[in-house]
């Protein structure tokens, strides 16, 4: 079915017209994803593709395969994957969203691309993610194969276990990492009006390449964000992310109801510099709860909070210590980068109702700087993977 490893399936309708007729000015996509090695594939009802055979002009029929709904072509999608290939759907009616969801493949959202000739579905809408241009898709595809390895991961005997993506430190770094490290930042840390969606679209892939690929992550039944300093600032980038994760791959909460809740402002975390230090988890502590509409699921299950940056830490040990009082089984704690080469692992006495009024006490920390058991946990040559998003931004 394929040869190259990656395959984007297409609605019938960017291409053809509800008659089945050819539009022939948009045989040029075609063009674009087979120029960088991306195989197209109309998805459509085998009586549809039996109509479109005679219609593709002989010049593009290997530019443009015709693939049917079958379960059988679902079953076989799902076993390429395991096999490293990298699918996305460019969808536009309900049909195309269900097979996305079924073969847990991204769904793309083409509505500002659209001249109006379509109606993009609903279901599209709110789950597919919103594209600029088809250069968009393939780039993302391109920024999925980029990750190999995590700058950071340690995993503690209490089923806790904390990973970082990329090292985020800039300090005497060639100036080409440290334009795309700060090109993530602007985009991970800035507000609605200063982020580029291509950029959000590119950390996402890097992300569900994570999320699909490493075991930590194959028993999570619910993900959460690590909330903002702000209460009010619930639209994040981070937001963003986890929700398509969690569309993704099927996960809870259903209809996404943030798991920690930030009920008053505390001072951000970047600012405060050596009170952070001092001031370990505890104003996390004074200011977050569990969501009290989902503490009694909480239990029993693998929680996974998705987190921009870290630099000591006491996020992911705040997140921890809350989610293990509330019953969770396991917690792992992902973020896009790492500041520092520093992990203060933390002890505290949490008493009380987390998702109401608690009290803690903080008991001791272990710094953890370079290994765990003898094991490694930085990975020192991440900054040439960041180097390969070089063309991409």
């Amino acid at each position: 079915m394929i040869k190259k490893n990656k395959m984007i399936f297409i609605s019938k309708l960017i291409f053809f017209t509800e008659d089945n007729e050819l539009i022939e000015g948009n045989l040029q996509i075609a063009d674009l994803f087979d120029t960088q090695d991306v195989y197209l594939a109309i998805v459509a009802r085998q009586s549809t593709i039996n109509i479109l055979k005679s219609k593709i002009p002989k010049e593009y029929t290997e530019k443009i395969k015709l693939v049917n709904r079958s379960s059988q072509n679902k079953d076989t999608i799902r076993n390429l994957k395991e096999k490293g290939a990298i699918f996305g759907f460019i969808g536009i009616v309900e049909e195309d969203a269900i097979f996305s969801f079924n073969c847990k493949m991204p769904l793309f959202n083409p509505e500002r691309l659209s001249s109006g000739r379509v109606m993009i579905s609903e279901k599209v809408k709110k789950y597919g993610l919103p594209i600029m241009e088809f250069q968009n898709v393939i780039d993302c595809l391109k920024a999925f194969e980029v990750h190999k390895d995590n700058y950071f991961q340690i995993s503690f005997e209490d089923k806790f276990s904390v990973v970082s993506l990329n090292n985020a430190n800039t300090y005497y770094r060639p100036e080409e990492e440290v334009r795309i490290k700060e090109i993530f930042e602007t985009n991970l840390k800035g507000d609605v009006s200063s982020r580029d969606q291509r950029i959000l679209l590119l950390l996402l892939f890097h992300l569900i390449n994570e999320v699909t690929t490493n075991n930590f992550f194959d028993n999570v039944d619910y993900w959460g964000t690590f909330p903002s300093s702000n209460p009010e600032n619930t639209d994040t980038s981070i937001s963003f992310l986890k929700e398509a994760v969690r569309v993704l791959i099927n996960g809870g909460p259903r209809t996404g109801p943030e798991i920690l809740i930030r009920h008053s402002p505390m001072q951000a975390k970047h600012t405060s510099g050596a009170l952070r230090l001092n001031n370990k988890s505890d104003k996390d502590f004074d200011t977050l709860i569990v969501n009290p509409n989902l503490i009694n699921r909480i239990k029993g299950k693998v929680i996974c909070i998705i987190d921009d940056y870290i630099t000591n830490g006491y996020s992911a040990e705040s997140a921890k210590h809350l989610l293990f009082a509330a019953g969770a089984k396991e917690v792992v704690f992902i973020s896009i980068g790492k500041f520092g080469k520093r992990y203060y692992s933390t002890n505290y006495e949490i008493k009380g109702d987390v998702s109401e009024k608690f009290s803690y006490k903080f008991t001791n920390e272990t710094l953890y700087t370079d290994k765990l058991s003898g094991e490694m946990f930085y990975n020192y040559d991440n900054d040439v993977e960041i180097l390969n998003f070089s063309n991409l931004v």
